[in-house]
């Protein structure tokens, strides 16, 4: 099996990583030159990684291509390829459809959709996948775990939740901040919000993610829990991440709708 990754920026390096570790039965890896700093440090990984600086060559030396391009660059860079019927083409492009996808890459028949995410380097990616594809699922269950997305529809809502990273990420940085700014140094506010991420992951799974039960139990009444949650709800914080949200899917809708 020869994997061909068109685009080698932070999602595909991470993928890349992950199906490295996996030990997966891959027989080469081809990956593009143009992320000079990722296909470097790609190489150095193991003698099954291959760098071309041209598409073309990636695809031709491949039977699964992904395609991790920019949207605004996709489609530009598609229509100057040529693909084989044989192959399969897996898109991480979320503004990208079935149907456009199969038009870019004609005489292609399999194509699917993928939004793998950063942790896919240490196999921990909930990876959304439409439609399902025995071996591409098998492929990311090497890289932490597959959802299938029944249709287009529910694709685009399981999309939304990886819009979330980065404000996620914003809201911990916030804690940390406010730990710095309040003289506790750096060592102890990265080891107080490690350690407390991660019970909170494991008092999720205590309730078998029942989160309804979670935010009961984690209050107690007249507590600062109680209280915080009581602000923010009174600020409609919950509200505008639930609009936005709302947002995000008509953008991808939008785009797949074409």
């Amino acid at each position: 099996m020869k994997l061909g990754f068109i685009g080698t920026g932070t999602i595909a390096t991470s993928v890349i990583e992950g199906l490295l570790k996996s030990k997966a039965k891959i027989g080469q890896i081809n990956i593009s030159t143009r992320s000079y700093k990722n296909s470097i440090k790609l190489r150095k990984k193991s003698k099954k990684i291959r760098a071309y600086s041209e598409n073309q060559d990636i695809i031709n030396n491949s039977s699964i291509v992904f395609i991790g391009l920019l949207p605004k660059v996709a489609s530009k860079e598609l229509k100057t390829c040529q693909f084989k019927k044989s192959q399969t083409i897996v898109s991480f492009v979320s503004t990208l459809n079935i149907k456009s996808l199969k038009k870019l890459c004609n005489p292609v028949k399999k194509i699917v959709k993928a939004a793998p995410l950063p942790m896919a380097s240490d196999g921990l990616s909930p990876t959304i996948i439409y439609p399902n594809h025995k071996l591409i699922k098998s492929l990311f269950e090497l890289t932490g775990s597959v959802i299938v997305a029944k249709n287009e529809n529910q694709n685009n809502h399981l999309w939304v939740m990886s819009s979330f990273m980065a404000t996620y990420a914003s809201i911990i940085n916030l804690l940390k901040k406010y730990l710095l700014k309040n003289k506790v140094n750096n060592e102890d506010a990265n080891k107080y919000l490690n350690i407390f991420l991660t019970g909170m992951l494991f008092e999720f799974n205590h309730q078998n993610f029942d989160l309804n039960k979670s935010i009961k139990s984690l209050q107690t009444r007249g507590g600062i829990n109680e209280e915080l949650l009581k602000r923010l709800q009174k600020d409609k914080f919950f509200k505008k991440i639930d609009v936005n949200l709302k947002k995000i899917f008509l953008r991808l809708k939008k785009a797949n709708d074409k």
